[in-house]
């Protein structure tokens, strides 16, 4: 069975139509050729600052009428640079009336499978390409209504949930009162939770929502979102979808556990912290939160991103102003990163039983090393939870929180790791414990 509102087996009578993906792409290239017509202009701006200031330096007489030609170029300038963003929208309005005439009723991009060997497919490589992009500028896909803008949707195995009651029905007729949502991280999708699942977890199928199914009766339930967006505005969506989801699931809800990896553990916590402000109901539901490797004090490779904006911009030559507005630019989701701790995730509650995972590279994630370089990307006491709990390494003192740490494991390997697994069966308690099989990623 398939998503939605609509059968997503292509329609051999619309073969010949333009991909779906083509029109907001289209956009995209557009808006980009605009942006590189005002980092021209930025660009000539800063030569001219530069040789107009080496001119009053050596001959301050020449100061006027240096400066009128300077008033004719930045015109002149200007003037061009207009005319070509003018052609620029003009070419695509009118390359888009074309594309739209030849995209009538066209056929739904396919779910691309849960499974790792899917991911080296021209669909699963172009999803992959789209979860980059949405980290990248998705915060600008959003602000455009970029069909490209993956927005927030849930998924179960192969199908896009409908959020209506009948039609999770339909679409879930399995389904179990216990509930784990898992959430990825930046710039990636959902399938990132597949990403090597054939050598770490033993079968190219395998992934952790489908394994706690399979071992502990769950029903799992996969969020795809933008990851651009800043975290305060995914997790409002989160919120938004999950009071959704438990509002119209087929049977009723005993428990919700949610899992995130990076930034999804903030959106987590970020759509925690807004339901309960809205006093939704899920969070009362809420049994169990896994974060992992969420970088819960912020994440160094952002905060340098940001120095190194500041700092080109400067300093006033073409090259360094130009990259520097270039990582100015950078999405809101990835800005967040830098913060300590953004204000929209809100503190922890007592009633949820936390797993806070944190990965290392080297072998004895105790060596002193690993305290500075973490996983690569998060810190380990970033990922160990936030400002003001327990000092690394040391036991927690709030009995709701646990703090587990694994050597040899980078960033990415947490969304798919046999010991990752079994901690986090073993967090969900005893009972769990007992009925959970063998792995052998083998």
């Amino acid at each position: 069975m398939t998503n939605s509102d609509h059968d997503d087996t292509p329609d051999p009578s619309t073969a010949s139509h333009v991909h779906p993906r083509l029109r907001p792409t289209q956009a995209l290239i557009h808006d980009a050729v605009d942006a590189t017509t005002w980092l021209i202009e930025e660009g000539h701006e800063s030569t001219a600052r530069a040789v107009v200031g080496v001119i009053d330096a050596a001959a301050p007489q020449l100061r006027q009428p240096v400066q009128a030609v300077d008033t004719a170029r930045r015109v002149l300038t200007g003037g061009v640079l207009a005319s070509v963003r003018a052609v620029n929208r003009t070419v695509q309005v009118v390359s888009g009336v074309a594309l739209d005439l030849a995209q009538l009723n066209p056929p739904p991009p396919p779910v691309v499978p849960m499974r790792s060997d899917a991911l080296t497919t021209l669909g699963g490589s172009l999803d992959q390409v789209v979860g980059a992009l949405n980290g990248a500028v998705g915060d600008h896909l959003s602000q455009a209504h970029n069909g490209l803008d993956l927005g927030m949707r849930l998924r179960h195995g192969d199908t896009w949930l409908r959020l209506s009651r009948d039609s999770l029905r339909e679409d879930m007729p399995d389904a179990k009162g216990r509930l784990v949502v898992l959430v990825h991280g930046l710039a990636t999708t959902e399938l990132c939770w597949s990403l090597d699942a054939e050598q770490e977890l033993g079968d190219a199928s395998r992934h952790y929502g489908a394994m706690l199914e399979q071992d502990l009766g769950l029903s799992s339930v996969y969020v795809r979102y933008n990851t651009g967006c800043s975290v305060a505005h995914s997790g409002q969506c989160l919120a938004a979808a999950l009071d959704a989801l438990v509002a119209a699931w087929p049977v009723p809800v005993q428990s919700l556990v949610l899992v995130g990896h990076s930034m999804g553990g903030l959106v987590v916590r970020a759509a925690t912290h807004a339901a309960t402000t809205l006093e939704q109901t899920w969070p009362r539901l809420l049994t169990h939160i896994v974060f992992l490797g969420t970088p819960h004090q912020g994440a160094p490779l952002a905060r340098l991103g940001q120095t190194a904006a500041d700092v080109l911009q400067r300093v006033d030559l073409p090259a360094t102003r130009i990259l520097g507005k270039i990582l100015a630019h950078r999405s809101e989701g990835v800005q967040d990163l830098r913060q300590r701790e953004p204000d929209a995730v809100g503190p922890l509650l007592d009633h949820i039983q936390y797993l806070f995972v944190a990965g290392a590279l080297t072998t004895d994630p105790q060596h002193f090393s690993s305290e500075l370089v973490g996983d690569l990307l998060v810190p380990l006491s970033s990922a160990e939870g936030p400002p003001g709990e327990d000092p690394p390494g040391e036991a927690p003192s709030s009995s709701n929180v646990q703090v587990r740490r694994f050597g040899d494991l980078p960033h990415y390997r947490l969304q798919a790791n046999a010991d990752v697994y079994r901690a986090i069966v073993d967090h969900l308690g005893d009972d769990a414990r007992s009925r959970i099989s063998p792995l052998d990623p083998g």
